[in-house]
Parts: structure tokens; sequence; C-alpha cells
């Protein structure tokens, strides 16, 4: 191979490569996680959502059967004068009682005070029952 034929294959890879990174250096992070409720679509920081914690009282709940049914989202009205809140389950979700021990999620029903934890995502990744009804 001449010389100038191998700059020219070199000048060639250079630009393929610079045309590949470019997207990835003009791309924007998104640093939102979506929750969903009835009524909206609330987009929240992921740093809130991680790790934060929404203590309400359960309007409507359904945990179905594993594998033939997916549990239904958690409806929870933080206090009487707000609308209730429909969250989203993780794939992997630990009820348990306020001391940890764990509790059995088709006891949650109506009424039942709980304390909300989310994983990265926004959803549900844990359910501390504070008080039953």
């Amino acid at each position: 191979m001449s010389i100038e034929r191998k700059e020219l294959m070199r000048r060639i890879i250079v630009f393929l490569v610079c045309v590949m990174i470019a997207p990835l250096a003009f791309a924007q992070v998104a640093n939102t996680s979506v929750v969903q409720h009835t009524g909206q679509t609330l987009r929240a920081p992921t740093q809130i959502s991680t790790g934060a914690v929404k203590v309400g009282t359960v309007t409507a709940f359904n945990p179905g059967l594993r594998p033939v049914e997916p549990p239904s989202p958690i409806v929870v009205q933080s206090s009487p004068d707000t609308k209730p809140v429909s969250y989203m389950l993780g794939k992997r979700v630990r009820f348990v009682d306020k001391d940890g021990g764990a509790f059995d999620p088709h006891l949650v029903r109506p009424g039942t005070r709980v304390k909300l934890g989310f994983d990265r995502r926004g959803r549900v990744n844990l359910v501390v029952v504070v008080e039953r009804e």
C-alpha cells in the first residue's frame, strides 16, 4: 500500500470514529424517573425518588396471583385533603411490618397505613405496614 492510501484510510477511520462518538458527546442525560398515578404522570428527579419514603393510607391494592396475574399498582392517599396516588410496583417488592418482619401482601387492604420505599426508577420496592385497619 502506498503512503497516500494509508493516510486516506487513517483519515476515514478517524472520521468514522468521530461520527460514532458525536451523539454521545451531545446527548443529554435524562435525570428523571416516572411515577404514575391516577390522573397524571409525575416526573421527579432520580435523587429524590431513590430511597425516598411516602407515608399514607392504602385506598386500593390487589396483590395478584404471582405466575397468573401481576399485582396491580398500590393506591395511597397521604392525607384526607389530597387525591389518592397510584404507584407502580417494582419486580421485587418486600412487604414488612413496622418491626421489620415479613408481612403477607394479601393482608394489605384499604385503610391500612403504609410507608413506601422507592427504587431508582421510581417504582415501589418496599412496603412497610405501619398500622393495620
